[in-house]
């Protein structure tokens, strides 16, 4: 039996195109593509983008999504992702309290008291010698100013945001890295898709607008011009953030009931 690979790769040779082509359709680097015809799932970079990047080569070469992310699944041993409807059914658990780390910094600590103490009864006074020390490395050179200082370098402003027309939103994604996407605009169909660093871009809706990324500290998000921190359980995902006229005049961003994971 073909692995998921080997389909894909026999797929996009069937409709005549090239992984060059394909990249620049999904926008996916090609060594990411030729990796995933190679069932070697190691290079890429993580669960979210691994399904995104398998959904979007499977769209862009006529072969079933469906099948791709099954075959994925089964290959890889990763768990299936529910849908909303399957999460929307379930309670949504808190992850359990990390107690290893605790631990560990509390017996740094005790190591730490240990050895300043005996350092102290062993060697008197050690400590105004090492301050003495520190104080007199970290002073800073004596500096001399030029003569002339030169001119300011001319720098080019980022282009700002078109203002929104009347009873409108509009949204601006400014990404520092990669984060995986899903963008819902009042009751048009859910868009996926990958921001990449330097990303800029814009979008409008008349009524809500409904967000879920995969890395919140890599994306800047505003709306008419007001920045916005996004619900997110853990500091770096938001799951299906509900953005509305009410929410930019209350400051408070909801999330629809009983939240889903990200796909």
């Amino acid at each position: 039996m073909a692995t998921l690979g080997q389909e894909l790769k026999q797929q996009r040779e069937a409709r005549g195109k090239s992984l060059e082509e394909v990249s620049k359709t999904t926008n996916i680097a090609a060594r990411f593509l030729h990796a995933i015809e190679r069932d070697d799932y190691r290079e890429l970079p993580g669960e979210l983008y691994n399904r995104s990047f398998i959904r979007q080569l499977a769209k862009a070469i006529g072969y079933d999504e469906d099948r791709a992310l099954q075959l994925y699944e089964r290959q890889s041993g990763s768990s299936r992702i529910p849908t909303d409807e399957e999460v929307s059914r379930a309670p949504e658990a808190l992850p359990p309290p990390r107690t290893g780390n605790a631990l560990l910094l509390a017996l740094t600590a005790m190591v730490v008291l240990v050895v300043v103490a005996g350092t102290s009864y062993a060697f008197p006074g050690w400590w105004n010698v090492f301050g003495s020390l520190l104080t007199s490395k970290s002073a800073p050179p004596p500096q001399t100013l030029p003569s002339q200082a030169p001119p300011p370098a001319e720098t080019t402003p980022p282009a700002p945001a078109p203002p929104p027309p009347a009873n409108e939103l509009t949204l601006e994604l400014r990404a520092t890295g990669k984060c995986w996407t899903r963008l819902q605009l009042d009751d048009n169909k859910p868009e996926e898709f990958v921001l990449l660093p330097d990303d800029v871009r814009f979008y409008r809706a008349k009524e809500k607008i409904v967000l879920s990324l995969g890395a919140l500290p890599a994306v800047s998000v505003t709306v008419n011009g007001r920045p916005l921190q996004l619900p997110s359980r853990d500091g770096i995902t938001v799951r299906r953030a509900v953005i509305t006229p009410d929410a930019l005049e209350t400051g408070l961003v909801g999330r629809l009931a009983s939240a889903a994971s990200l796909q």
